[in-house]
């Protein structure tokens, strides 16, 4: 087991009482066991994420190893963010809150498998050292993310005057409650001033995302993600429709990424993923648009596409964009690129 960076602590810390969380509502498969595969390092992270969302604590990534010719990962070890021991700098007489960390053991570690091309957990520690409370856990920092549903919502209350307050209790109303939202009223209030407000959203990207909106509402299987800066404004696009999530089932063995399409008239490049149907013609599915071609916004593309799809493609046709390349070799390291 690699060596943690803590610090030497006294008999009084180390008397710890270890517990596994309660795992009620859980199916089998939801909670992390030694054997388990995936096909992507993200698609390991997320699932740790989700787990612990779910039981309630937070995570980050403690290490990751990478091959020394590749320099790709092969391993990671993700920890419950209260692992280790600190020891404060400042005198006990003028600070008595309790420090965050609690030498906690909880853990896992992902491993690449060279032969299987996927990763795995090989080595699973549920056991935590503090009380988890899933009811709290959606209002953690790590948690607190207002989706884009409830953005467009909350941006078209403010314009129609509709009070902050008012609009809080409908979000909170349509997904069963404030637990569930995972950002709390005050958060709203400095979205609308802090970032609505101050932003200068572009006519055409809002009247996009009313479209998405749209689309959603008339067919749920309908996927759309759009990623926006600190200023709300545009970065990247990527929507599917439900019939091409179904054709990704059947023909999504090898598709094409395809990015040499003109840009509209504000210059954000259109791409495409398209494959190939049973009769040899081209079968569209997904597309998006970029607001720049450098290789984070080809590697948000990707990811929000895999997402979309619930599974990487075996192979990958692109044209010679480095950017692409670069970011397909980040993304999806076991999918097979061709030019």
């Amino acid at each position: 087991m690699p060596s943690l960076d803590v610090t030497e602590v006294g008999s009084e810390e180390m008397d710890i009482c270890y517990e596994v969380p309660d795992h009620e509502g859980l199916r089998e498969d939801e909670i992390p066991c030694v054997g388990m595969r995936f096909e992507q390092l993200e698609m390991a992270h997320a699932f740790y994420v989700t787990y612990a969302k779910k039981v309630g604590f937070a995570t980050k990534i403690r290490t990751t190893t990478c091959d020394k010719i590749t320099n790709l990962p092969i391993n990671q070890a993700i920890h419950c963010n209260r692992d280790g021991f600190r020891v404060s700098r400042v005198k006990a007489s003028t600070r008595k809150n309790r420090i965050s960390a609690a030498g906690c053991k909880a853990r896992i570690y992902v491993k690449f498998d060279k032969e299987t091309q996927d990763w795995f957990f090989f080595k699973v520690e549920l056991s935590h050292s503090h009380p988890c409370s899933a009811r709290k856990a959606v209002h953690y920092h790590e948690y607190r993310k207002m989706t884009m549903h409830a953005k467009c919502v909350i941006e078209d209350n403010d314009e129609a005057g509709i009070r902050p307050n008012k609009t809080f209790l409908a979000l909170a109303n349509e997904s069963g409650g404030p637990s569930n939202l995972g950002y709390s009223e005050k958060d709203l209030r400095n979205y609308i001033t802090a970032r609505l407000r101050t932003s200068n959203v572009n006519v055409d990207v809002r009247e996009m995302m009313n479209y998405f909106m749209r689309m959603k509402d008339i067919n749920p299987n309908f996927f759309y993600a759009v990623n926006l800066d600190d200023e709300c404004k545009f970065r990247s696009a990527v929507w599917v429709d439900a019939r091409c999530r179904a054709s990704y089932e059947y023909y999504g063995d090898v598709v094409s990424l395809d990015s040499t399409y003109s840009t509209n008239k504000h210059g954000l490049p259109f791409a495409s993923f398209v494959g190939v149907n049973h009769h040899g013609k081209s079968t569209i599915l997904g597309c998006a648009l970029l607001g720049n071609e450098e290789i984070p916004s080809y590697e948000w593309v990707l990811r929000q596409w895999v997402k979309c799809m619930g599974t990487a493609p075996k192979r990958i046709i692109t044209n010679q964009c480095k950017s692409i390349f670069r970011a397909i070799k980040n993304v999806l390291p076991a999918t097979n690129r061709m030019n």
